[in-house]
């Protein structure tokens, strides 16, 4: 055998919920031109890893393909890798449900290909110290980490580069450092290249794995200047068949056959640069004795992750109180895993958690598995508390055969409202701002008579109390004493605030008391941030005024406009948000848009994928939701009190 081995692959990922678009331009650009490439080198051998999302879709869409995976596999020229089905990032998960996954993608491959994996990829290199005992009970044997980390920590020699082994429990994992393209080089390295500069800097090494992003292929692409991916894939091939008599490409189940005495490694928590670069700079890693888990830090730096997170653990306590029911709770296990897609937590390469789709796909699996958990014509709503986002404080969620609304009480504001009729939660919005209210509805805001201007009373930051006794399953009422600053004087204020929950409707009451010896004027208004859909081009707005209505400019950015009703309609869809006030009101919409331009989006979408040709996009615009606004203009005489009300149909 030659003395140079090298085991060389590819890992692909696509979020759940993503667009057929996306999927149809991996496939032609990264994941067909690789394999169709490899298939006409019989003598080159290629570690693979598609989560079952890809494999999913690659079976419905082009079945060729598949074809082509099983006769490769067959003749073993390629290693189809296991790991998690919905590729999710492990350290946040379950036990159970770390052992789900894995097993989902093992049953998937066996059943398809007729192999079970040997070996198991894990989603941007996340690692726990627990992995070790999944991995193993679940049939896995060995992993990949990366190089430069195992280096980092004193694991691994470059120079040599061999693979280590771990253990948790008295099982034992072998894992191969990996000298990732994306992160070993400043920039795109096609396969040959890349191995040239490895064994130029580190001669002696006997082994070298080598593992690229399915998404950087158009990169590589790019920097090749070559025609198609087929081409370069197809010179990267020849290079190693031209040099098999000094370099043998290997698989990594046939390499683990001849390991001896390999290193004993503890590593507590790891992850691919492309995760830690997330990370706030004001997270220190890895100073003195501190090291945070990178993967569980990265859900606090978005409220839209954090969101997730939470409602994924609260399905997954609702679960925990199933008995008895082996097919409701097994439905409600795989809906859960759908949500446990890794890219739903962060952006990922090509967009992740910032794409309205990714998110609206989420909710959508718990709600399915939140819907499994009840008993279909015995379930009866009602108000109870829990701390769902782990705060030290219980909010009220208020739970329905139609509807879930979970109310804060700082703010006495919805953080989460979801409909099991769309499957959807309308609170699902995505903002750059690291605060959580920005994600919530129904917060209070008080403005200057007639404008949206300047706020002069920071309502959404303060905490309501309740009252127990006008509270009900269906009621839930919140008082708050604040005070309106007029020149040198401040004039005190009561808010009441009432919740009203009915089918398919959620109302709010307001009572506005004027406790001082002074007349006050001033804007009221309902402040709520909502994704009614996906897209904002299938977005409809109309409003109604003295039973006429009118469609207002859903292209605008920003839209005023005096009403007694709005509707906001989905072109496309039967779902509908209507909103009605006891009085007039005046209205605000203002549409968030957000700009996705990484490089990787940027060189997955140039050109056409049918035609090659070499045509620019500037990027993609995603509809991230809207900010509505429902202003009552009030006058208080001292010592007096108004009510109005505005109610939300869904």
């Amino acid at each position: 055998m030659q003395g140079t081995k090298v085991i060389f692959g590819t890992y692909n990922t696509m979020p759940e919920g993503a667009s057929d678009t996306l999927f149809e331009l991996s496939y032609q650009r990264s994941w067909r031109p690789y394999l169709s490439s490899l298939y006409k080198f019989p003598s080159i051998c290629s570690v693979l890893y598609y989560s079952g999302i890809v494999l999913q879709w690659i079976e419905e869409n082009h079945p060729e393909f598949t074809l082509l995976l099983e006769e490769m596999s067959e003749r073993r020229q390629i290693e189809l890798l296991g790991g998690g089905y919905y590729s999710p990032l492990f350290p946040i998960l379950q036990l159970s449900d770390k052992v789900g996954q894995i097993e989902l993608l093992t049953t998937y491959l066996r059943k398809t290909f007729g192999k079970r994996p040997s070996g198991g990829w894990l989603y941007e290199y996340s690692w726990d110290a627990g992995l070790p005992l999944v991995f193993k009970n679940s049939g896995l044997s060995y992993s990949f980490l990366p190089a430069g980390t195992l280096a980092a920590a004193g694991i691994v020699d470059l120079s040599h580069c061999e693979p280590v082994v771990t253990e948790d429990q008295r099982k034992l994992l072998c894992v191969f450092p990996v000298f990732d393209i994306d992160e070993t080089f400043a920039s795109p390295h096609a396969f040959e290249n890349a191995l040239e500069s490895l064994m130029a800097q580190y001669p002696d090494c006997r082994l070298y794995t080598i593992m690229a992003n399915g998404h950087s292929v158009p990169g590589m692409w790019e920097a090749s200047g070559l025609e198609s991916p087929d081409v370069m894939f197809e010179r990267t091939f020849a290079w190693f068949q031209k040099n098999c008599l000094s370099i043998e490409t290997v698989l990594a189940q046939n390499y683990t056959k001849l390991i001896k005495n390999p290193k004993l490694f503890y590593l507590s928590s790891c992850s691919s640069k492309r995760l830690g670069s997330c990370l706030d700079q004001a997270v220190e890693r890895g100073k003195g004795l501190c090291y945070p888990s990178i993967a569980k830090q990265l859900i606090l730096q978005q409220p839209a992750s954090k969101q997730l997170y939470d409602k994924m653990y609260h399905v997954h306590s609702l679960m925990s109180l199933l008995r008895g029911d082996k097919a409701r709770k097994k439905s409600a296990q795989e809906d859960l895993w759908k949500a446990q897609n890794g890219e739903a937590f962060w952006e990922g390469c090509i967009g992740g958690l910032r794409r309205p789709e990714v998110r609206k796909r989420a909710y959508r699996a718990l709600i399915d598995a939140e819907k499994a958990t009840r008993i279909q014509g015995s379930f009866n709503p009602g108000l109870i508390m829990d701390d769902i986002d782990c705060d030290g404080e219980k909010e009220f969620l208020y739970q329905a055969a139609d509807l879930n609304c979970y109310i804060h009480c700082r703010g006495a504001s919805v953080f989460e409202l979801d409909s099991f009729k769309h499957k959807h939660n309308y609170c699902g919005v995505f903002t750059d701002s690291k605060t959580e209210n920005s994600l919530k509805s129904f917060i209070d805001r008080i403005f200057e008579y007639g404008s949206f201007g300047e706020e002069q009373a920071g309502l959404e930051k303060q905490i309501y109390s309740s009252s127990e006794r006008e509270r009900s399953q269906q009621k839930i009422v919140f008082f708050r004493d604040f005070y309106l600053s007029r020149g040198d004087s401040l004039l005190a204020m009561t808010l009441k605030k009432s919740f009203l929950f009915q089918k398919h409707c959620v109302s709010v009451d307001i009572e506005l008391y004027n406790k001082s010896q002074t007349s006050v004027s001033f804007r009221y208004a309902q402040e709520l941030a909502l994704l009614p859909l996906a897209a904002l081009a299938e977005l409809e707005l109309v409003a109604e005024k003295e039973r006429q209505r009118s469609p207002l400019d859903q292209t605008a950015k920003r839209v005023d406009f005096n009403a007694e009703a709005l509707f906001l309609l989905g072109s496309q869809t039967k779902e509908k948000l209507e909103f009605r006030s006891d009085r007039n009101f005046t209205g605000r919409i203002e549409h968030t848009i957000d700009r996705l331009d990484n490089p990787h989006i940027l060189r997955l979408q140039q050109g056409d994928f049918h035609q090659g040709l070499p045509v620019q996009i500037p990027g993609e615009d995603l509809y991230q939701g809207s900010r509505l606004l429902f202003g009552w203009d009030i006058e208080l005489s001292s010592d007096s009190a108004t009510s109005l009300s505005l109610s939300m149909h869904i």
